[in-house]
């Protein structure tokens, strides 16, 4: 296989989402006279039960969330990784498959605020296969030298919720406890497109199906998003997927340290990103 080839079926996905905004109404009782049995008989009385959709928007990850583990399959690209965002760090793998041959591209992507580092692996490759010779070791990637949105998406940029669980809230209905820390709706693909759940053309063929298709959630027991699962029906040629989100590991996952024994990226490296 040609290294042009390879270039050609090379795909990043770096998952970038900003934090979910929240607003609270604070609620303050006054009047003279009034006892403290009568102010809390009238706070009981105007008290609304907190809806599925409220529970779970405060269980997505946000700028203060300690580091967590994910993993996202399905969609237009499946990766996984750790996310530190109050120390403005994450780390993505990524495999793909390159069509017609038995190598899998295997990338590694390691970010630290402003600075970023990769490991690239061709996995299953053989000599004379054609593919550029790229480093064992992480590579420091020198933001000069990459093209604008790849300077961007390989330099933190705020992310908090890489699975776009935000997204698929705001864009949900129905949502409804079916177990204990279980929940169950619908979402709106038409209104998540950033979360690269569907290509256009999938959307296109689901016609009004992709404006109601099955969503399920589960929080762990400190109440945070545990898993999200959107059930995309078959549309067209389009067989039927799933689009999974997992964060786990919360406060757990391991710590992202900027890598000590590197080396410089190749021209080639630089190549494949910029695309």
């Amino acid at each position: 296989m040609r290294k042009d080839e390879v270039m050609k079926v090379f795909t990043k996905r770096m998952a970038l989402a900003g934090a979910l905004l929240f607003t609270g109404t604070a609620l303050a009782a006054c009047g003279g006279g009034e006892t403290a049995k009568e102010t809390g008989a009238a706070a009981k009385e105007t008290a609304k039960p907190v809806s599925a959709a409220t529970t779970l928007a405060k269980g997505v990850p946000t700028a203060k969330t300690p580091a967590f583990r994910y993993a996202i399959k399905g969609g237009l690209q499946s990766l996984s990784g750790v996310l530190d965002a109050p120390n403005k760090a994450l780390t993505t793998d990524v495999s793909e498959k390159i069509p017609d041959s038995k190598i899998t591209l295997n990338m590694k992507f390691l970010i630290v605020d402003d600075k970023a580092w990769a490991k690239i692996a061709f996995d299953g490759a053989k000599a004379g296969d054609g593919l550029p010779a790229i480093p064992k070791k992480w590579m420091l990637l020198d933001q000069s030298k990459l093209a604008s949105d790849s300077s961007e998406d390989l330099t933190y940029q705020g992310e908090t919720d890489p699975g776009y669980v935000s997204t698929l809230l705001e864009a949900a209905a129905d949502l409804k406890e079916i177990g204990s820390g279980t929940y169950a709706g619908t979402t709106d693909l038409t209104k998540s497109e950033e979360a690269e759940i569907v290509d256009k053309a999938t959307l296109t063929a689901l016609g009004e199906k992709a404006k109601s298709v099955p969503l399920k959630l589960t929080v762990d027991a400190e109440g945070r998003i545990a898993k999200a699962v959107v059930e995309i029906p078959a549309a067209g040629k389009t067989k039927a997927a799933t689009y999974e989100v997992t964060y786990d590991q919360y406060g757990a996952a391991a710590a992202i340290k900027a890598p000590t024994d590197v080396v410089k990226a190749t021209a080639d490296v630089y190549e494949m990103l910029n695309g």
